[in-house]
């Protein structure tokens, strides 16, 4: 879908899952509609630079956007027209912002090393946030349940805070290179990062502690990762100019990567997981099916973890063959019984798979 006269820097789905919004450096925004591919009338005009970032409010009216000209707005998504003058805090491009779950709050990060958390209804600042020192902070996400903030920076760290009296928490020394984005697990137990060192990981969201293997494929650095609303499976845009998708459960890929003629700078997934959205470089708007790729996977996993389950009783039907001709062994009775029943439920058990 073709629209913008520039690179398209940001997109999100709204929750209603039948629109998304673009965000460019032509300094626009647009409404695209899913189902038909086709814009949804006029641009939103009102920052000086180029746009880096926008977000949905989750009752579908509202849209934050961020941009190179330093400043926030908050939109009326039906009438394309600003609820107030744009805000005013940060001193350098503004590369990320995200509402709170209940929509009162809005976090923006900046490359002036400030996260700011506004009310989104008036447009106070309620806290002014440092900790990145002198580097860029790309990436901004309230937990599931509005309790916790997290950023992602060029430092390379990923910070947490409380935000209630806005309290630090703990700090993630993630990665090698500069941290493009961060996102909470929908349940709030996991924080995901993507970055500049090509990889993306997954940490406890707690503790700070790694958890498993990063996910490795990407051969260029990773701009923006997205999180399906069930959790099962990520995607991720590059400057690879491909769009991956992850399994959170084995971090391992998902299918093919989907490529693009450039650089690809952002990545949405529908709420209900069937669409991805992609755009970067080439000023193009990209809708993409996943279920099938996401459904054949989930049956090669399934098929997997069957096989492994059938050999695991396999292995142990030798042993309990084993101990039962055992000489010693049947001087005990009790253990004899329980023996025999053990047997008999995994024979049933692999009859039942054959």
């Amino acid at each position: 879908m073709r629209g913008h006269t520039a690179s398209v820097k940001a997109v999100a789905f709204f929750n209603d899952g039948r629109r998304i919004v673009t965000g460019s450096r032509d300094t626009t925004l647009r409404i695209w509609d899913v189902e038909k591919g086709t814009l949804l009338g006029k641009p939103f005009n009102g920052h000086q630079g180029g746009v880096l970032s926008v977000a949905i409010s989750p009752d579908d009216r509202r849209i934050a956007s961020s941009g190179q000209d330093t400043t926030v707005i908050i939109w009326d998504a039906e009438s394309r027209q600003k609820v107030f003058d744009p805000l005013t805090k940060h001193t350098g491009g503004v590369h990320s912002v995200c509402f709170s779950p209940d929509g009162k709050r809005l976090a923006s990060g900046s490359q002036d090393c400030m996260v700011v958390v506004w009310d989104a209804e008036t447009g106070a600042i309620l806290a002014t946030l440092e900790g990145h020192g002198t580097k860029w902070v790309f990436s901004v996400a309230f937990s599931p349940d509005g309790q916790k903030l997290a950023s992602g920076s060029s430092d390379p760290t990923v910070r947490v805070w409380r935000t209630e009296h806005t309290e630090f928490l703990f700090e993630i020394n993630a990665h090698e290179d500069w941290i493009q984005s961060v996102a909470w697990s929908p349940d709030g137990r996991q924080l995901v990062s993507a970055s500049d060192d090509n990889s993306l990981k997954f940490w406890d969201a707690s503790t700070g502690d790694s958890i498993g293997q990063p996910c490795i494929g990407h051969t260029g650095w990773i701009h923006s990762l997205a999180i399906s609303c069930d959790g099962s499976f990520i995607a991720t845009a590059s400057r690879d100019m491909t769009v991956r998708l992850w399994s959170t459960n084995t971090h391992q890929q998902v299918g093919q990567p989907i490529q693009h003629s450039d650089r690809v700078l952002c990545v949405a997934i529908s709420p209900n997981g069937a669409l991805i959205a992609s755009c970067g470089l080439d000023r193009e708007v990209f809708l993409w099916s996943v279920g099938d790729t996401l459904k054949l996977h989930d049956e090669q996993e399934g098929r997997k973890a069957s096989e492994e389950v059938n050999m695991e009783q396999q292995l142990r039907l030798i042993d309990l063959v084993s101990i039962y001709h055992s000489t010693s062994f049947h001087s005990n009775y009790e253990s004899l019984i329980h023996i025999c029943a053990e047997l008999k439920q995994l024979l049933c058990a692999l009859i039942t798979r054959c």
